[in-house]
């Protein structure tokens, strides 16, 4: 199984970011062993039900593909969450 179709396969937002996170910890962990390999990096996920396997050329690779990731899983968390903004009175700053 790949990650599109790991990440399709959950059925609320919340799974969906958890997928989403457990990917994002997989590729960070390949990122770290990749600074001092520079191959052909792969990671699986194996959450009992599913198990992927992908497999990334070299760490400029890795980083896009959490880069990508991380804004995937705020626009997630912006669903989930919401957005808002606070306003303050400009005297209240110092």
């Amino acid at each position: 199984m790949n990650e599109t179709l790991y990440i399709e396969g959950a059925t609320t937002l919340e799974a969906r970011l958890l997928r989403i996170t457990q990917i994002i910890e997989a590729l960070e962990l390949r990122a770290v062993e990749a600074v001092a390999n520079e191959d052909v990096e792969e990671y699986s996920i194996d959450d009992g039900q599913i198990k992927i396997k992908t497999a990334y050329r070299g760490l400029e690779n890795i980083a896009k593909a959490i880069q990508a990731y991380e804004i995937i899983k705020q626009r997630i968390l912006n669903k989930l969450n919401g957005r808002s903004m606070v306003l303050r009175p400009w005297r209240g700053l110092y």
